[in-house]
């Protein structure tokens, strides 16, 4: 990756030698339910996302850097009652990076994910289950 900085330091330029990813995945949530989904990108590394959910969500976006002890997560935003929301988001280091999605209702959701980026891997995370893993050419 060749990277070119403004002048005041803040990249302008991030070429790299894979093309990017994208892809929209929909997640249905039970009632009292929750999952996790996130995507593998390295330090420096943008994400353009957006979701939808068909009634409010509490959700966290966070991430999880490589060498982290088991549970670490570093937390970049928490709402509750939320049914979207969409934004970039630059990796401060490597590792995995993602949302956990809450239902606290009592009515079944649906979470569709739209997101682009220079990813390799994408993790889902539910309670009681394997991780289901994705890679990307």
């Amino acid at each position: 990756m060749t990277r070119t900085a403004s002048a005041t330091g803040t990249p302008t330029l991030a070429a790299q030698e894979r093309p990017y990813q994208d892809e929209t995945v929909a997640f249905t949530v039970a009632p009292g339910g929750s999952f996790e989904y996130k995507y593998r990108l390295d330090q420096g590394e943008a994400l353009l996302y957006s979701w939808k959910a068909t009634a409010p969500v509490n959700y966290e976006l966070h991430a999880e850097p490589d060498g982290a002890p088991q549970g670490y997560a570093e937390s970049f935003e928490k709402v509750d009652a939320k049914a979207g929301a969409a934004g970039t988001l630059t990796a401060p280091f490597s590792g995995i990076h993602g949302w956990y999605w809450e239902n606290p209702s009592k009515a079944e959701v649906t979470v569709t994910l739209s997101a682009a980026g220079f990813y390799n891997m994408s993790h889902e995370f539910r309670k009681d289950e394997a991780p289901k893993t994705k890679m990307f050419p």
